[in-house]
C-alpha cells in the first residue's frame, strides 16, 4: 500500500514538467518534492519519472499510475465533501498535523491543559511528517502544523507562521560493544571513519542537514551504509553493528536496551520543533491558546544546562 498524497505531487510534477514549478504550486521546497517521488517509486517498485534537463516526463508506469490517479483523487475529494457536510454541525474541533515523536512527547501535555482551557472544544491529531502538515495547514486541513527547522537557516517553508517550540538535541547512537559506547559524550570528529546510517532517502530534511552540518564542522565527509524513514530502524541497524547514527533527543525516548546513546561532545547539534499555523493567531482564541501551550510543554521538557541524565526524556545508560 502506498501513501496516496503522494499522488497529488506526482501529478502536479507532470502538469507542471519540472519539480520546482511543482513545488512552488504546492508550496514545498524543491527537495520536498523530490522526496515524495522518490518514496512514491520505492513504494511501488517502479520508475515513474525520467528526469532530463529540461525538466520532468513520465514513464509508461507514471503514465499509467496518473489515470488511476484522477480516480482515486477524484473519489477522496468527493469522501471528503461528504464528510466536512456531515462534521460541519458538530462543535468546534482544532485539528493538529504532527510527526510522531512529537505528538507523543509534547503534544498531550498542551492537549490536556487545552481541554482544561476550552472544554468545549474537542483536539483532532493528524499524524504527518512537516511536509505533509504544512500540506494541510495550506489547504485548510488542519488548523496548525508541528515541524522540524535548522537553527540558523532560513524559513523551511514559505507562506506559513511559526513559534519556536523545543530545540531538540542530537545524540549519538552506537552498538553497545563500540570502541566508544563507555564514554560520557563522544567528540563527533572520533566517528570520521564510521559507516552512518541516516533518517530519511534524502539528505533534504532538517534532520540530515543537522547532521550533515555536524559532519562538516567535525571535519569530515560521512560515508553513509544506510538510510532508513524511521528512528527506529535506524536503532535496529545500529543495534545489529551495521553502523552507527546521530538521533535527536524526542526519537530516542523510546531508546533499544542494545545501543549505547551519548551526548556530542562540545558543540552540540539541534533541530528545532515548531508549531506552525497559517497567520498568526488572534489574542485569545482556541488557536492561540493551544499555540501557547505546545510552547510550555516544549519549555518543560527544555533541559538546563547542567543536569542529570535521569533528567533527559529519556534514559541514556
Amino acid at each position: 500500500m502506498f501513501d496516496v498524497r503522494r499522488l497529488v505531487v506526482l501529478r502536479e510534477v507532470v502538469r507542471c514538467g519540472s519539480l520546482s514549478a511543482a513545488a512552488a504550486a504546492l508550496n514545498y521546497t524543491t527537495s520536498a518534492v523530490s522526496q515524495q517521488i522518490s518514496a512514491l517509486e520505492r513504494d511501488l517498485g517502479v520508475t515513474l519519472l525520467v528526469r532530463g534537463p529540461t525538466g520532468v516526463r513520465p514513464t509508461a508506469a507514471g503514465s499509467k499510475l496518473l489515470e488511476h490517479a484522477e480516480v482515486i483523487l477524484d473519489a477522496i475529494a468527493a469522501a471528503e465533501r461528504d464528510l466536512a457536510r456531515l462534521t460541519s454541525v458538530r462543535p468546534g474541533v482544532l485539528r493538529v498535523a504532527s510527526f510522531a515523536s512529537a505528538a507523543a512527547t509534547i503534544l498531550p501535555r498542551a492537549i490536556a491543559g487545552f481541554r482544561a482551557r476550552c472544554p468545549g472544544i474537542d483536539v483532532e491529531l493528524v499524524s504527518a511528517d512537516p511536509d505533509e502538515g504544512v500540506a494541510l495547514l495550506a489547504a485548510g486541513g488542519v488548523d496548525a502544523a508541528v515541524i522540524t527547522e535548522v537553527p540558523g537557516e532560513g524559513p523551511q517553508f514559505r507562506g506559513i507562521h511559526t513559534v519556536a517550540v523545543y530545540d531538540d538535541e542530537f545524540f549519538v547512537v552506537l552498538p553497545t560493544a563500540h570502541r566508544l559506547a563507555a564514554a560520557v559524550e563522544v567528540p563527533f570528529a572520533a566517528l570520521s571513519g564510521e559507516q552512518w546510517i541516516v533518517s530519511t532517502e534524502t539528505g533534504d530534511c532538517p534532520d540530515v542537514r543537522v547532521f550533515q552540518q555536524a559532519c562538516r564542522a567535525a571535519g569530515f565527509e560521512p560515508s553513509v551504509t544506510f538510510r532508513a524513514e524511521d528512528y527506529s530502524t535506524v536503532q535496529g541497524l545500529v543495534a545489529a553493528n551495521l553502523g552507527v547514527s546521530l538521533v535527536p533527543s524526542l526519537a530516542a525516548a523510546g531508546a533499544r536496551a542494545d545501543v549505547a546513546i551519548r551526548r556530542v561532545a562540545g558543540t552540540r547539534p539541534v533541530r528545532r520543533i515548531s508549531i506552525a499555523t497559517g497567520e498568526p493567531p488572534a489574542t485569545g482564541t482556541p488557536l492561540a491558546t493551544f499555540v501557547s501551550l505546545v510552547r510550555a510543554a516544549g519549555t518543560r521538557l527544555r533541559p538546563d544546562p547542567v543536569y542529570s541524565v535521569r533528567e533527559r526524556p529519556f534514559s541514556v545508560a
